[in-house]
């Protein structure tokens, strides 16, 4: 008898014991949970940081460095990523000696992306896409009259074409144009081409976009000539995912030297946020690293479109 109440006293002893280890154990895993979710609130306000400033038309903003605008606040995570991802790309240039400058312009909302939006360039064969579009605007008959000669001129780039529509239509009424559409350095001055920065070379594009979607039956043959071109990084890059109208420009007379340039513009159909995306720089030949700093941009685009 005595064995057995001394069995059930020790019984009871570790049955209390093990309740109080639990609840103890209980109270801890309590304190782990409430830290845990306090951590998780944390990071969650973090994410929810935004970068809110009144809205600025890129074509409008400085653009000395790389500069990102949105009519919208953009959470601050997505946009530090966003800044380091194209820095490392600009990186990747400079560290061979080469300078870019771009700007992206979504013709949507005027925002966009820049960055060194107002060095000047050698316009190499890039103005040959603004020109046309100018004939074509102006003189539509005559355009499609010498439909064989702008076609080469734009898909593969022919001078001897361009110098013939140069002939036949001018330089000053094109200069005309382009000044009125707040791009009057990019005139035809350098034999019959131009000096040219990003942010005036995009508002012909704009104008160009508008006169593409326009509905009218010259402008959409034309346009369609821009869907094929040679040496394009933004067709190479994005050509696979949407439809891209664009026009490179490039010269390879020694790095350094002002004819020494690997240019590209054009219209990026993305659906539902079509962009224009001028890419300027002296990388000649260099189609692998602007094809990659191409692809960042459109990726930095569409992070901004989800900031809605």
């Amino acid at each position: 008898m005595m064995v057995a109440l001394v069995v059930l006293v020790a019984g009871i002893s570790l049955l209390i014991t093990r309740l109080i280890n639990d609840k103890g154990s209980n109270k801890s895993s309590g304190g782990t949970a409430e830290a845990k979710a306090e951590n998780l609130e944390i990071e969650v306000e973090k994410k929810k940081e935004v970068v809110e400033e009144p809205f600025v038309n890129i074509l409008d903003e400085d653009s000395s460095d790389i500069t990102v605008t949105w009519d919208g606040p953009i959470e601050k995570s997505v946009y530090d990523q966003m800044d380091t991802n194209i820095r490392s790309q600009i990186d990747l240039l400079t560290a061979e000696g080469y300078t870019v400058g771009f700007m992206l312009y979504d013709l949507n909302t005027g925002g966009g992306i820049s960055y060194h939006a107002d060095n000047v360039y050698y316009s190499a064969s890039a103005i040959k896409g603004p020109y046309v579009a100018w004939v074509a605007q102006t003189y539509p008959d005559s355009a499609l009259n010498m439909y064989s000669t702008i076609s080469n001129t734009i898909t593969w780039s022919s001078n001897s074409d361009y110098f013939a529509l140069i002939s036949n239509f001018g330089k000053s009424g094109f200069d005309s144009w382009a000044a009125g559409l707040g791009s009057g350095d990019c005139g035809i001055t350098d034999g019959s081409f131009a000096a040219i920065n990003a942010r005036n070379f995009a508002r012909l594009w704009i104008n160009m976009y508008s006169y593409f979607m326009s509905g009218d039956e010259t402008a959409g043959k034309i346009r369609d000539l821009y869907s094929d071109t040679l040496q394009s990084c933004i067709a190479e890059a994005l050509g696979t995912m949407y439809t891209v109208y664009s026009k490179a420009g490039w010269i390879g007379e020694g790095q350094g030297t002002y004819y020494n340039v690997q240019n590209d513009a054009g219209i990026v159909m993305k659906p539902d946020h079509p962009y224009v995306l001028v890419i300027l720089s002296d990388a000649y030949g260099r189609l692998d690293l602007l094809d990659s700093l191409v692809a960042c941009l459109d990726e930095c685009h569409t992070n901004l479109t989800l900031q809605e």
